[in-house]
């Protein structure tokens, strides 16, 4: 290129998701006027711990994105070279997943614990040099995907179900109104399975891919719906049943979405409702190359900020 050639308008940034059950990570190639492409894509698992320990999470939480950044820089580094493709990194976008960033309806802007970004700040400088950080929450992102992606909902709960701790969003007229987490998730279901059945962290996940029906998994389905109800009652409305959207990690996704029919739940939505699952495919017409359905949220986010 001339040394005075007209400046590229594309960028690209490499995505961190930490999440309380997994990071993941990808490089997002962001073109005004057209879809964010992803490259890259990876998710580091965060283990399944036997008893719930915040300490203990928080260091499993920060390994993992230390492997994930790790990961990117070496994708980043095979791609540095083809513009085609996508070139250097120009920024990294942080989205935290509670309880490092929930959003705060009352001041209009996230919550954020700087604890976790403090300790990888110096990891994503000695890997990607001095460029900008942005830090966004997970229910920032997963908001945005979802008025995108289903339009014509004025009234919608958006369930997000991590390992450790769940976000419930509730959106009227395409306004956010109410927030709330409850201490459930995927690990919470693993562990039930691990204890009530016997059975190791891949045949509780296996269990949950195959939805087979189990005295285990009923009781684990129970526990969620109880979970669930009682971080819901809390932000619901009076009138009207909102239409809920689940948004998990497959394959689980599914199973999650089937245990909001549990018999526990009937007087919460005495009106009766529609449950969905948010899946990659749901983002592909609005993104390039994306599998996983959070980074795939996390990068139209990055995208509208970057028009």
């Amino acid at each position: 290129m001339s040394l005075f050639g007209k400046k590229s308008p594309d960028k690209t940034v490499l995505i961190l998701d930490i999440e309380n059950g997994s990071v993941g990570s990808a490089l997002a190639k962001l073109s005004p006027g057209q879809a964010p492409r992803l490259f890259g894509e990876s998710r580091t698992q965060v283990p399944v711990f036997d008893t719930r320990s915040a300490l203990q999470l928080a260091r499993a939480v920060e390994h993992a994105a230390s492997e994930s950044l790790l990961q990117a820089s070496e994708t980043a580094a095979r791609l540095r070279n083809h513009a085609s493709t996508a070139g250097p990194v120009s920024q990294v976008v942080v989205f935290l997943a509670a309880p490092w960033g929930v959003p705060n309806l009352s001041v209009g802007r996230p919550d954020f614990s700087q604890v976790l970004t403090d300790v990888l700040a110096p990891r994503i400088a000695a890997l990607f040099g001095d460029v900008p950080v942005a830090q966004h929450a997970h229910m920032s992102a997963a908001v945005h995907g979802l008025r995108a992606l289903y339009p014509d909902h004025p009234q919608s709960l958006l369930l997000s179900i991590n390992g450790e701790v769940s976000e419930l969003l509730l959106l009227e007229d395409d306004r956010a109104v109410a927030h709330t987490t409850a201490p459930v998730g995927l690990h919470t279901v693993l562990r039930t399975l691990k204890s009530h059945a016997g059975l190791s962290e891949h045949e509780a996940r296996s269990a949950l891919k195959l939805g087979s029906s189990s005295e285990a998994l009923e009781a684990a389905a129970a526990h969620f719906a109880g979970e669930f109800k009682e971080a819901a009652r809390d932000i619901l409305p009076e009138q009207g049943s909102p239409a809920v959207f689940v948004l998990a990690h497959e394959p689980a996704a599914e199973w999650f979405a089937r245990s909001l029919a549990h018999r526990s739940l009937a007087d919460l939505f005495p009106q009766g409702g529609i449950v969905r699952t948010l899946r990659g495919a749901h983002a592909a017409p609005y993104i390039s190359g994306a599998s996983d359905i959070h980074l795939a949220l996390n990068a139209l986010y990055a995208s509208a900020a970057h028009a």
